[in-house]
């Protein structure tokens, strides 16, 4: 953030922000449960230094709900199951929602069968994926979460070697339980920078880095505007991240059957999700697996740290450590708060006193 953005930020405590989420969400029909769940996953992504899945998400399911695309009372539910697989309709309820019993349903099914599938249809926005992963390893359980979207306006991402738009940002986590000890977790889009970075960027009045995003006219750009006018975002790491979207795509989308006509929301949104779980001590115990991930962290970690750096960081780590540093105050870009204010005031809630 600039100078400038940064003395304007509106600075608020975790507990304030989600507490004024939930009243937004309760607003625009949600039941109280709910609506503290999607309130607080979407606080726990700002605190983890993922602001582009945090409360700047609310506008945007704020308008869902008024176009229909989002139904806040609606529940997700199994559509077909087997002992080591579930098919689950989230029934266009908040993304999260669907996540968070899909995975569930992932965990207690590999409990008895080692591992365990589940796929969602009719999803929503499912917020930052390592919560779901997170939530997994939190059970002792391997997660694995991958989710993609193939309407014309979720399309952001060109293929290795094009210039024009085919995919969503499809990204990916893994979470890896560790005992008393917190996970290590990946956790990123397939392109070079998720589209909420860009919004993020945009309502800061920042600058995205180089080679990330090409305009409307196939030239580069650091411009985050340029996305919202045509422009398309390029895949991390050239042919990897292109073949790696693909098959997140066909694993979240083509395996569910969220193509099919009676998955499909308005205007032929697409979208599906995958969530993977495994138990750990199939192979051994569970004390086995954590010895073994504490081998390989302590290889890892035991380089020389290259010029530059001040240490080697774990998967994960740069999040638990945002956690601590954000625990008490977090900053909003003014952009950003003036559309959460514009999105509370349509459903009839006021912003906190002071803000």
């Amino acid at each position: 953030m600039t100078e400038s953005s940064e003395a304007k930020a509106v600075v608020v405590t975790p507990a304030v922000l989600q507490e004024y989420a939930r009243a937004i969400f309760v607003g625009a029909g949600a039941p109280d449960p709910v609506a503290r769940r999607v309130a607080g996953s979407l606080v726990l992504a700002n605190r983890s230094g993922h602001d582009s899945h945090g409360a700047i998400r609310i506008p945007q399911y704020i308008r869902d709900v008024q176009t229909g695309q989002l139904d806040p009372r609606a529940e997700p539910a199994i559509a077909r199951e087997g002992p080591a697989w579930v098919l689950v309709d989230g029934r266009w309820t908040f993304g999260h929602e669907t996540a968070r019993f899909a995975m569930a349903e992932a965990v207690r099914r590999a409990r008895a069968t080692g591992i365990a599938l589940a796929s969602t249809v009719r999803t929503n926005h499912i917020g930052r994926l390592g919560e779901w992963a997170e939530q997994a390893a939190a059970a002792r359980a391997v997660g694995i979460v991958g989710v993609a979207f193939s309407h014309a306006a979720a399309l952001l991402v060109a293929p290795h070697q094009g210039a024009g738009r085919a995919l969503s940002t499809n990204p990916m986590a893994i979470g890896l339980p560790r005992g008393d000890e917190p996970p290590l977790v990946l956790d990123f889009a397939t392109s070079i920078v998720p589209e909420g970075k860009v919004r993020v960027a945009k309502e800061k009045g920042a600058v995205l880095p180089a080679g990330t995003l090409l305009d409307r006219d196939g030239r580069a750009t650091t411009d985050p505007q340029a996305l919202y006018e045509g422009g398309v975002l390029l895949p991390f790491a050239l042919h990897k991240g292109y073949a790696l979207s693909f098959m997140i795509d066909a694993l979240s989308i083509a395996l569910s059957g969220a193509d099919e006509p009676e998955a499909r929301g308005g205007a032929g949104f697409e979208s599906g999700a995958f969530f993977l779980a495994i138990e750990p001590t199939i192979f051994g115990s569970f004390e086995r697996w954590t010895e073994a991930l504490e081998r390989l962290s302590t290889r890892v970690r035991s380089v020389p740290v290259a010029p530059g750096f001040t240490e080697v960081l774990l998967p994960g780590e740069p999040e638990a450590r945002a956690r601590a540093a954000r625990a008490h105050s977090l900053s909003i870009a003014p952009a950003t708060w003036a559309t959460i204010v514009a999105a509370g005031q349509a459903v009839g809630v006021p912003p906190p006193p002071g803000l």
